[in-house]
C-alpha cells in the first residue's frame, strides 16, 4: 500500500488448496506467510514479489529497494535470515499459519482505476502525445484494497531454474500504489491535476497511513475462482526470478509495456537536441566550451510550444535543472518523465507506464524513502508541487486581460532541492540514518606566491540538519596541510568551490581524499558572490531579525560582523583578513537559496569561526607555558587519524576495530558526535585533561546513579536536530514567502502530526534531561571535577553552573495545549491564556453571540412572540424566523425579508447584519490563528533556542564523560589513570607507558591474549644507558608486531590526553602538541601519486611542523625505492628528528646498516620486537620463528624476511635461491665494511688497539 515498505514472506503451499499458485489469464498469484512475531498468510500479485537474499545484501543496506529502519521489519528479517540457512524441509516446519488475514474471496482494485479519477479535465491531456490505446474496462470495476509489496525468500518452490526473465504483466501494472502511479493506463490521464480527490482513492490507504502489525496488513486475493492448471511460463518465470534484472530490462525495452507496444528507443531518446553531440546548454553554450554550464538544458522555443501546458512548465523546469531528478506533483502522486523516468526504474525499482515516454511514479506518502535512496546514491532531487488550486486558477485567469492555453493550467513550483549536503530531515524527508553530521563545505583559494607553496583558503561549512555554520580563513602550506586536516575533523559530503579558482593541488585533495563527495563549480560572481555581496545579501534579506537585537546595530551575528571592516558602521565592507571566508559563504548562502533552505538555516544565525588548531600556537619562554592555554588542542591531521584508525578503518572503510567503535558507549546521537569531535582535537592543558580524569573518577565513584542516567539517557531522541526542526517549521520566514507555504500537500494531517510527534518527543526529551539533573545534583557536592559540577549544576542555583532552569518553561508547555489531542488529530488548540490572538478571538465571538442572544430577547418582547428563533447556517445565520400568524401585526421597518417557508417568514435588521458581520470577523480571526497556530506555537518555543541548546549541550558533555567512565571501568586489563605533567627545564618531554596495550585489540590474530609491552621515551630510567635519547629505533622480524606497536603509542596518548583512563600498568607523558604517522605503503592513484612519493611528503610534513613535543611514527621509510636511496634518506630523517628537532619518536627500519650507524648514538636508543628462532640453519624454509610480540632493548640481528615468504606459500626452491642471493649481498656489503675499516686504519699513524679485533672479526665472517 501507499509508502509501505518491503516485507519478508516465505513461499509455501495453500493450507487447503495444496498450491501456491493462482492464475487468471495474465494475473499470477502467489501463497505467501509473513514473517512476523503473529505470523499471517495471503495470496500477493506476482508482481509484488522480490527474491530475499538476506539483511547483508546490497538491497536490504542504505538506498537499497529493502531498507528499513523499522524495529518490527528488521525482527521479520532476521527471522527471514534464519530461514534462508534451512533446507526446504526444515522451512516447510515454518508455515505454521492456517488461517488468512482477510476473507480470500475478496477482490484486487488495480491503481490505474482509482488514480484517473484524481484528474481533471485539463489534466487529460498529455497522455494523448504518447499514442496509447484507450484502456478496454471490464463490466465493473473491482474496489479492492491495495496490497503492499512483498519480499520473496529463494527456492521457495520445487520449480526448476530457467533463465526466463521476469517482467510483470501489463494488467497488473497499476496494482501498486507505491511502484505506479498508474499514468499511462488510459489516454484521457493528464499531467495537470487539480486538488479534487475522488473518493473511490479514499478505500487505497488505512487510516493511520503506517503498517504497525501484521494484523491490520490485508491479504485479499481474487474473488473469481482461480484456474486448476498452472501454465509453464508461469512455473519457469517464479524460479527465475530476478528484480535487478527485471529493473534493467525495463529500462532498455520500456518496461511495463506489452511486448508488441514497447518501443526501440523511449520518446526523450529521439530528440536530436537533447543527443549528446548536439547538446547545449542554456545559454546554447557547447559541451566543449569553457563555461558550459551541465546543470541547464537548452529547449528549442518550437518544441516547446507544440508541447501541452503540463509538459511545457516540466521541461521548462528541466531546462534549468538538468541535473536534479524532477519529482513532479500530479494530483496525489509524484511522477518521474523521460531521462527521470529511466533513473526511476533502475535505482529505485519503480515501475515504467505504457506509452512511448519514459514515464514512473509513487504516492505522495513515499517521498521521503524514495528521495532518500536517490540522494544516498548521489543523486540531487527536486520536489515540484502544485501550488494553486483549480478554483485558484481560474479566479487568476479572469484577472488577466488575455488568456493564453498555458495560464490554464496550475501552477507548479519546486519546494525544494534536495542533495547529500543539504539534507534537512524535514517530516517529508524522512529520518536520518546515521548519528554523525554531514557537511556542506565551500571554499575558496588564493594563491600567495607565483610559486604556488604558500596559499590562503576561505571556508565555510555547515551541518544543515542543526543549521550550524562554520566560517573562517587561514594560510596554508604547498601541501595543503591544514586543508586536509580540516576535511578530515569535518568529513564533507559535498563541496562548492568556484570555477577556474583551484589550484592543481587542491583539485588533487578533492580528486583523491574527497573522491566520493559530490562536487559542483560555482559561476564567479552570479552564483559564487564575493564578499561584498554576500553581506549586502545578508543584509537586505533580513536573515537575522528574528534572532538578534535590532538595537545591537549591524544586524548580523558577532562572528560575521568581527570579520567587517572596523570603520563602516553598515557592515558592508568586508575585513582585509576575511574576504575569502565571507566569499566561501556567499557560495553556500547562494546554493542554499537555491535548495530553498536558506531562509530556515540563516535565520537560526548559529556561526562558529573556524581556526586551525595548529595556528594558534605560543612560542613561549618557559617549557610549560606552551601548554597553559586551556583551549589548545592536539594536532591530529588527516595522515594520522587514516593510519591510526581512529575513525574508519584501512581495510574496508567501516568503523569495525577502530578506537571510535572501542570507546563509543554514548547513548545519546548529540553525545556521539561531541565524542567523534573530542578525539579528533584532544586537550593539550594538564589542568583541563586532569579535570576530565577527576570527572571519570567521580563518576566512577557513583555506579548507582550513572546506571540510572544511563538508563533516561536511552530515552532521550536527537534533541540537537529536532531543535533545529521545530525552528524551521515555526520561522516566519519561511510561512511569509516559501513555495512549501503555497504547497497542495494531499497528507497534510499526516504531516502535521509527525510535526506534533517531533515537537512532543523534544519536550519528554528535556523532562527527561530535567531528571537526569535532579538525580546527579544529589551527589555532586561531592565532586571534584569543575566541568562535571558545571554541566550538571543550575545557573539559577550557582553561578558557575552552566545548565538552564528549564522548570518554568516546560510546565508552560504542558498546559498550552491537549498534548494526546493534537498527537491524535494533527490539530492543535491552544488553551486560555498561551495565545492572545486566539484568546482575543475567542471572548469576541462569544461577545457577540450573547449579543445576539440578548438582541433575540428584545425583538421577542418587542413583537410580543416567544415563538421567534434564530434561523440560518453560515453567513446567513441569525435570521429571525417569524411565525406568519404575528406577521399580519404591524412589523418594524427596519425588518428585511430574507427568505420564507410554510408557516413563516425570516427577517435581518441592520443591527443584526453589524453584529454577525463582526461575529464572522471573530470566528476568521480565530480561523487564522488556529491555522497558524502550529508555526506560532514552535515559533514561541524556538525563543528560548539558547537555553533549550544549552541544556542539550550539557548533557552532552555528561553522555561523553559517562562513555569515557565506562570505558575506563571496564576494560580487558588493568586500566590506569594517566599523569600528565608540564614539561620544564628539569622535566623535558618524555613518554612513559608501562604493561600497554592496543585499546582496540584484545587477542591476538591465534586467538592468544594480547602481550603488554612497555614503551619508554625520553625516560629517565633510560638516561644511565642512552643519555636523553628522544628517538627509538625499532627493529625486527617482518610480522612481529612493529607497526602495531606504533599505532598503539599513538593511540594511548590520543586517549590520556582525550581525558580517559588507558589499558596499561603506568602512563606518564608531558603532553604531545601533535601526533604524526608516516606508516604503510601506499599511493593515491585518483591524486597522480606514486608510494614513494606519499612516503616524502608526509615525511616532508613532518620535518615542517614538528617540534619538541609532537610524537613522530615512522615505519619503514625508504621502501618505496633503491635500497641505498631508501638507507640514504632514513638515516638523514632519523639525524634530524634525534639531534635537532628533539621530539618523541618511534623509528621502524629493516636498514641494518641504520642501525649500526645510529649503535653508539646518545640521541637515539635501540629496540627491538622480540622472536624465537628453532632449527636456525642455511636453509631458511625449515627455519620456524615464533613471535614474542615483546618490545625489548637492543637491535634485532635479522628481518626474517624469508619466514614471512615461507608463510606466504612461496614454493621452497623459491626462498632457498632468494637465501643464496642473500648471503651473497650480506657478504658484498661485509666486504665493502672492511675495505673501508682498513682505509681510515690505514690512514693513521696508530691503529687502535680495539679496532684492530673488530677488523678481525669482519675477517672471519667473510
Amino acid at each position: 500500500m501507499e509508502g509501505y515498505p518491503w516485507w519478508p514472506c516465505l513461499v509455501y503451499n495453500h493450507p487447503f488448496d495444496g498450491t501456491f499458485i493462482r492464475e487468471k489469464g495474465k494475473s499470477v498469484r502467489v501463497h505467501v506467510q509473513f514473517f512476523d512475531d503473529s505470523p499471517t498468510r495471503g495470496w500477493v500479485s506476482r508482481r509484488l514479489l522480490k527474491p530475499y537474499t538476506g539483511s547483508k545484501s546490497k538491497e536490504a543496506q542504505k538506498g537499497g529497494h529493502f531498507y528499513s529502519s523499522k524495529p518490527e521489519i528488521l525482527r521479520a528479517m532476521q527471522r527471514a535470515d534464519e530461514a534462508l540457512n534451512k533446507d526446504k524441509i526444515e522451512r516447510l516446519e515454518l508455515a505454521v499459519c492456517d488461517e488468512p488475514s482477510e476473507p480470500e474471496e475478496e477482490e484486487e482494485m488495480e491503481v490505474g482505476a482509482t488514480y484517473s479519477s484524481d484528474k481533471s479535465e485539463e489534466d487529460k491531456e498529455i497522455e494523448s502525445e504518447e499514442e496509447v490505446p484507450p484502456k478496454v474496462q471490464g463490466s465493473r470495476r473491482s474496489s479492492r484494497q491495495i496490497k503492499k509489496r512483498r519480499v520473496i525468500s529463494d527456492s521457495e518452490s520445487d520449480v526448476g531454474g530457467s533463465d526466463v526473465e521476469f517482467k510483470p504483466d501489463a494488467k497488473e501494472e497499476g496494482s501498486s500504489d507505491e511502484i505506479s502511479s498508474g499514468v499511462g493506463d488510459s489516454d484521457s490521464e493528464g499531467l495537470d491535476s487539480p486538488v479534487k480527490v475522488a473518493s473511490k482513492r479514499k478505500k487505497m490507504v488505512s487510516g493511520n497511513g503506517a503498517l504497525k502489525r501484521k494484523s491490520s496488513r490485508k491479504e485479499m486475493p481474487l474473488a473469481t475462482k482461480r484456474s486448476t492448471g498452472i501454465s509453464s511460463e508461469t512455473k519457469s518465470t517464479l524460479s527465475a526470478f530476478s528484480a535487478p534484472q527485471n529493473s534493467e530490462s525495463q529500462a532498455h525495452t520500456g518496461g511495463g509495456c506489452e511486448d508488441s507496444s514497447r518501443p526501440t528507443f523511449w520518446y526523450h531518446e529521439t530528440l536530436e537536441w537533447l543527443k549528446e553531440e548536439k547538446r547545449r546548454d542554456l545559454h546554447r553554450r557547447r559541451p566543449d566550451h569553457p563555461d558550459f554550464d551541465a546543470s541547464t538544458l537548452y529547449v528549442p522555443e518550437d518544441f516547446l510550444n507544440s508541447c501541452t501546458p503540463g509538459m511545457r512548465k516540466w521541461w521548462q523546469i528541466k531546462s534549468q535543472n538538468f541535473d536534479l531528478v524532477i519529482f513532479y506533483k500530479v494530483g496525489k502522486f509524484y511522477e518521474l518523465y523521460h531521462m527521470d523516468a529511466l533513473i526511476g526504474v533502475n535505482e529505485l525499482g519503480l515501475v515504467f507506464m505504457k506509452g512511448n515516454w519514459a514515464h514512473s511514479g509513487f504516492p505522495e506518502i513515499a517521498f521521503g524513502r524514495y528521495s532518500d535512496s536517490l540522494v544516498q546514491k548521489g543523486y540531487k532531487v527536486a520536489r515540484v508541487e502544485q501550488t494553486e488550486t483549480p478554483e485558484m486558477m481560474e479566479a487568476r485567469c479572469r484577472k488577466m486581460a488575455h488568456i493564453s492555453k498555458y495560464d490554464r493550467v496550475v501552477r507548479r513550483e519546486i519546494c525544494r532541492v534536495i542533495t547529500k549536503g543539504t539534507q534537512t530531515y524535514s517530516v517529508l524527508e524522512g529520518d536520518p540514518s546515521e548519528n554523525y553530521s554531514k557537511y556542506l563545505l565551500s571554499l575558496k583559494e588564493k594563491e600567495e606566491d607565483s610559486s604556488g607553496h604558500t596559499r590562503v583558503y576561505g571556508v565555510c561549512f555547515v551541518d544543515t540538519s542543526l543549521g550550524k555554520f562554520f566560517i573562517g580563513q587561514f594560510p596554508d602550506d604547498r601541501h595543503c596541510s591544514r586543508f586536509r586536516t580540516l576535511v578530515a575533523h569535518y568529513p564533507p559530503v559535498q563541496v562548492l568551490f568556484e570555477k577556474g579558482n583551484l589550484s592543481t593541488e587542491t583539485k588533487m585533495i578533492l580528486k583523491g581524499s574527497l573522491s566520493s563527495s559530490l562536487q559542483e563549480g560555482l559561476i564567479p560572481g552570479s552564483q559564487f558572490w564575493d564578499a561584498a555581496k554576500t553581506l549586502r545579501t545578508l543584509l537586505e534579506e533580513a536573515y537575522f531579525k528574528e534572532k538578534l537585537n535590532e538595537d545591537s546595530g549591524v544586524m548580523l551575528p558577532q562572528v560575521l560582523k568581527g570579520m567587517t571592516s572596523e570603520s563602516d558602521s553598515l557592515g558592508l565592507t568586508p575585513g582585509e583578513k576575511s574576504e575569502l571566508a565571507l566569499s566561501a559563504l556567499g557560495g553556500c548562502v547562494f546554493y542554499l537559496k537555491k535548495c530553498l533552505i536558506d531562509q530556515e538555516l540563516l535565520s537560526m544565525a548559529n556561526f562558529e569561526e573556524y581556526i586551525p588548531l595548529d595556528s594558534d600556537r605560543v612560542s613561549a619562554t618557559r617549557p610549560g607555558a606552551v601548554f597553559a592555554k586551556a583551549n589548545q588542542r592536539m594536532v591530529l591531521d588527516a595522515v594520522t587519524l587514516s593510519n591510526l584508525e581512529i575513525f574508519l578503518n584501512g581495510t574496508n572503510g567501516s568503523t569495525e576495530g577502530t578506537l571510535l567503535e572501542k570507546i563509543d558507549t554514548c547513548h545519546t546521537p548529540f553525545g556521539k558526535r561531541l565524542l567523534k569531535q573530542w578525539l579528533c582535537a584532544p586537550l593539550c592543558s594538564p589542568y583541563a585533561i586532569n579535570d576530565r580524569l577527576d570527572a571519570i573518577e567521580d563518576l566512577m565513584a557513583v555506579p548507582d546513579k550513572i546506571s540510572d542516567v544511563a538508563d533516561l539517557l536511552k530515552k532521550i531522541p536527537d534533541l540537537e536536530r529536532l531543535l533545529s526542526k521545530i525552528h524551521n517549521v515555526g520561522s516566519p520566514l519561511k510561512s511569509q514567502n516559501h513555495p512549501d507555504s503555497r504547497a497542495i500537500m494531499y497528507e497534510e494531517t499526516t504531516y502535521s502530526k509527525k510535526k506534533i510527534i517531533d515537537f512532543l518527543s523534544a519536550l519528554e526529551g528535556f523532562k527527561v534531561i530535567c531528571k537526569i539533573i535532579e538525580i546527579m545534583e544529589e551527589v555532586a557536592d561531592n565532586f571534584k571535577s569543575k566541568i562535571l559540577k558545571q554541566v550538571i549544576t543550575l545557573q539559577t542555583k550557582n553561578p558557575e553552573g552552566r545548565f538552564p532552569d528549564l522548570t518554568i518553561e516546560l510546565n508552560r508547555w504542558d498546559t498550552a495545549f491537549d498534548h494526546e489531542k493534537a498527537r491524535r488529530t494533527g490539530l492543535i488548540t491552544p488553551k486560555a491564556g498561551f495565545d492572545p490572538d486566539y484568546d482575543q478571538a475567542l471572548a469576541d465571538i462569544r461577545e457577540n453571540e450573547q449579543s445576539l442572544l440578548e438582541y433575540l430577547e428584545k425583538q421577542r418582547s418587542r413583537i410580543g412572540c416567544r415563538t421567534i428563533v434564530y434561523w440560518g447556517i453560515g453567513r446567513n445565520r441569525y435570521q429571525l424566523e417569524i411565525p406568519e400568524n404575528f406577521i399580519t401585526r404591524n412589523l418594524p421597518e427596519e425588518y428585511e425579508l430574507k427568505s420564507t417557508k410554510k408557516g413563516c417568514k425570516r427577517y435581518w435588521t441592520k443591527t443584526i447584519e453589524k453584529k454577525l458581520a463582526n461575529l464572522i470577523n471573530a470566528e476568521e480571526r480565530r480561523d487564522v490563528s488556529l491555522k497558524d497556530c502550529m508555526r506560532r506555537l514552535f515559533y514561541n518555543f524556538d525563543k528560548n533556542y539558547k537555553d533549550w541548546q544549552s541544556a542539550v549541550e550539557c548533557i552532552a558533555v555528561l553522555d561523553v564523560l559517562l562513555c569515557l567512565a565506562n570505558y575506563s571501568r571496564g576494560g580487558d586489563g588493568p586500566m590506569c589513570r594517566p599523569v600528565i605533567l608540564f614539561p620544564e627545564e628539569d622535566t623535558p618531554p618524555f613518554l612513559d607507558l608501562r604493561g600497554s596495550r592496543h585499546p582496540c585489540i584484545t587477542k591476538t590474530f591465534f586467538g592468544d591474549d594480547f602481550i603488554p609491552n612497555d614503551i619508554l621515551i625520553g625516560c629517565e630510567e633510560e638516561e644511565e644507558e642512552s643519555g636523553k635519547a628522544y628517538c627509538v629505533l625499532v627493529t625486527g622480524p617482518n610480522m612481529g608486531g612493529k607497526s602495531t606497536l606504533m599505532r598503539q603509542a599513538g593511540l594511548l596518548a590520543v586517549m590520556a590526553q582525550t581525558g580517559c583512563y588507558i589499558p596499561a600498568e603506568v602512563c606518564r607523558l608531558t603532553p604531545i602538541d601533535r601526533v604524526f604517522t608516516r606508516l604503510g605503503a601506499s599511493d593515491r592513484i585518483m591524486s597522480g601519486e606514486s608510494t614513494f612519493f606519499v612516503e616524502l611528503s608526509e615525511t616532508a610534513s613532518i620535518l615542517t611542523h614538528a617540534t619538541a613535543h609532537s610524537l613522530v611514527l615512522v615505519d619503514e621509510l625508504g621502501r618505496g625505492t633503491a635500497t641505498f636511496d631508501g638507507t640514504a634518506i632514513a638515516n638523514a630523517v632519523v639525524k634530524e628528528l634525534a639531534e635537532n628537532i628533539k621530539c618523541r619518536t618511534l623509528f621502524s627500519t629493516h636498514y641494518h646498516s641504520l642501525v649500526e650507524d645510529y649503535s653508539q648514538n646518545v640521541a637515539v636508543r635501540l629496540g627491538h620486537m622480540a622472536c624465537m628462532v628453532e632449527n636456525e640453519c642455511e636453509d631458511p624454509s625449515q627455519e620456524t620463528i615464533t613471535f614474542l610480540y615483546k618490545f625489548i632493548k637492543g637491535a634485532c640481528p635479522k628481518s626474517y624476511g624469508f619466514n614471512a615468504a615461507k608463510l606466504a606459500n612461496l614454493p621452497e626452491e623459491i626462498i632457498q635461491k632468494g637465501h643464496r642471493k642473500a648471503r651473497e649481498f650480506e657478504k658484498m656489503t661485509q666486504s665493502l665494511r672492511l675495505f673501508r675499516e682498513v682505509c681510515l686504519a690505514s690512514e693513521r699513524s696508530t691503529i687502535d688497539a680495539e679496532a684492530v679485533p673488530k677488523l678481525l672479526t669482519l675477517i672471519k665472517e667473510l
